[in-house]
């Protein structure tokens, strides 16, 4: 069954560096520790890998995270007003960051081929209105036919965009570099592809039920 439309993650997906295979996401792993500096970093780490793991594919945010470290730490105030004033402040040091992440010819050659072909969407973890900031100024905006983020969750987003694109699951492909991605593909009964960065070691070797690329010139060469 030939594939009829495209779905790519935005974190260490559409916003990595094709020479060292580091990210936004590693920008976002590193921005949490100038966030909540005042607290030891191991015990910030666990906290942070935790919180993460409950909350990935899209089934909570950077809000759900920060409300998580500031309880688990046992803080007293106004825990709303806290949270959101940390996610300020954490949204402000990615933003600077990510756009200093070099977009190769390469890279922006592969998408905008990759939207000639077939309707190429954005289905992201982060907030929408979060996303479209680093896309703007990324200079990759332009390649979507659409950006979903949160606060819908992986799937719902896949949901959306097959019914969108009147396609079933099967004729769409989702291109994530995170494990759970794969099961938010599988539970909508999409194709998946995963994509290699230095952070995901656990898909550097070894076998895996899903094709892995490196650079999203390879899914011109998968597409035909």
């Amino acid at each position: 069954m030939a594939i009829r439309a495209v779905v790519l993650d935005f974190d260490n997906c559409v916003a990595l560096d094709e020479r060292t295979r580091k990210g936004s996401e590693d920008i976002k792993n590193d921005a949490w520790f100038s966030v909540f500096s005042e607290y030891e970093h191991n015990a910030l780490d666990a906290v942070l890998e935790e919180s993460k793991d409950r909350f990935a594919g899209g089934k909570g945010d950077r809000m759900d995270i920060a409300r998580e470290v500031l309880l688990h730490f046992g803080f007293t105030g106004d825990l709303e007003k806290e949270v959101n004033a940390r996610c300020e402040r954490f949204n402000t040091v990615i933003q600077e960051d990510i756009k200093k992440i070099p977009i190769s010819e390469n890279w922006h050659y592969a998408l905008a081929e990759l939207a000639k072909r077939l309707p190429l969407y954005l289905n992201t973890g982060t907030p929408e209105i979060t996303v479209r900031e680093s896309l703007d100024a990324l200079g990759l905006a332009k390649y979507f036919e659409a950006i979903y983020g949160r606060p819908g969750t992986k799937v719902e987003n896949l949901n959306t965009i097959c019914k969108r694109e009147n396609v079933l699951p099967q004729e769409v492909l989702f291109v994530d570099d995170q494990q759970s991605s794969f099961e938010a593909a599988e539970q909508e009964g999409v194709r998946f592809a995963g994509i290699h960065t230095a952070r995901n070691t656990a898909w550097h070797t070894g076998t895996h039920p899903f094709p892995i690329i490196r650079s999203l010139k390879e899914l011109l060469d998968m597409l035909g």
